[in-house]
């Protein structure tokens, strides 16, 4: 008898599936993976990748980082695209242009799900400002670019995922190295584009920052179950993700398996493990241990994988009623995302 699927988003080590990564993979059984540079040499490589994960029984979800700008797995096979920020600049067509790149560009290549776009308020002095990973450093024009890419995506059949909820803009620490705190004050402006933008989007990302108003302020917004309540609660209802549980943020919190433990209990659906490839078996056994022993933990476990099976679905639906582009296509429109940057 086959495990039953969990809620994970997990990288794969290589770009291939091997025997032995197909044995892990069966007997973790995630819900997703997600591609990353390491998985991507070239086209007709990264296409039979992709296929033999979606051909796995339980039919995972495949889902990769591509904002443009500095996050772009598919560098290699199509070279750079305009960042957000420079594509907020030049206006709406140029935002449009790049999330059709992004979309057409995954609908190639067989993946579901875009982890973008950012919605973020871009501030002086945050990090994300300073990678050019914002649309504008104005709510209403970030909530209103945000959903002229979401259209982009969307006209290839592929989901999108806004994020960093509840904002990581004034923070000018980076949470892959460190678990920082949101500045006090202003966390209305911040959330304002993901109440614009979440139910087009039908999914957000957590945030690993830290919020001294929480009850707990010493867990980060990604591990406080009000404040994944409320992401869970914006219009639309979306499907909520942790941001990666690897990341140096979350270090000193727990180990892995406590860390997903941490971040279904606060009501996360989807937990994405990136990195940590030989450990995966450890935190699916933990999970299905403590799901054997709790049934308020089963219930939890329950929920959150149906509703992102449930997302799942509905992605592959709409990916499956659109048709590939041909790689000449996605060159294109790779290059028109580039000139309508820099009008």
């Amino acid at each position: 008898m086959n495990p039953e699927t969990l809620p994970l988003i997990v990288g794969v080590p290589g770009a291939i599936l091997t025997a032995d990564d197909r044995t892990l993979l069966d007997a973790v059984r995630p819900a997703g993976v997600i591609l990353f540079a390491r998985n991507v040499l070239h086209t007709e490589q990264v296409r039979n990748l992709v296929r033999a994960i979606r051909e796995l029984p339980w039919e995972p979800l495949v889902a990769v980082d591509l904002e443009g700008g500095l996050v772009n797995r598919f560098e290699a096979l199509w070279g750079g695209l305009p960042s957000p920020a420079a594509a907020g600049v030049a206006g709406r067509r140029a935002v449009q242009a790049l999330g059709e790149a992004a979309g057409a560009a995954c609908r190639a290549l067989g993946v579901g799900l875009d982890l973008a776009p950012v919605v973020d308020v871009a501030v002086e002095g945050g990090l994300l400002a300073r990678q050019q990973r914002c649309l504008s450093d104005d709510p209403d024009r970030v909530a209103v670019l945000a959903e002229v890419f979401l259209e982009g995506l969307h006209s290839w059949g592929v989901g999108g995922c806004v994020k960093h909820f509840p904002g990581l803009g004034p923070v000018p620490e980076d949470t892959h190295e460190t678990l920082p705190e949101l500045p006090g004050g202003g966390r209305p402006r911040h959330e304002a584009p993901f109440e614009a933008t979440a139910a087009a989007a039908g999914m957000v990302m957590m945030a690993h920052v830290r919020l001294p108003d929480a009850p707990d302020p010493t867990l980060p917004a990604s591990l406080d179950p009000g404040t994944v309540g409320r992401a869970a609660e914006l219009p639309g209802r979306p499907a909520v993700l942790a941001d990666d549980l690897d990341m140096g943020a979350l270090s000193g919190i727990g180990s892995l398996p406590e860390l997903a433990e941490a971040a279904l209990a606060a009501g996360n659906h989807g937990l994405p493990i990136c990195r940590s490839w030989q450990e995966l078996p450890e935190v699916a056994d933990h999970l299905r241990e403590r799901a054997g022993s709790d049934p308020g933990f089963r219930t939890r476990l329950d929920e959150a994988t149906a509703r992102l099976l449930t997302r799942a679905r509905d992605l592959r639906l709409a990916f499956t009623a659109e048709p590939a582009p041909d790689d000449e296509t996605v060159a294109q429109l790779w290059e028109r995302a580039r000139r309508e940057a820099e009008r």
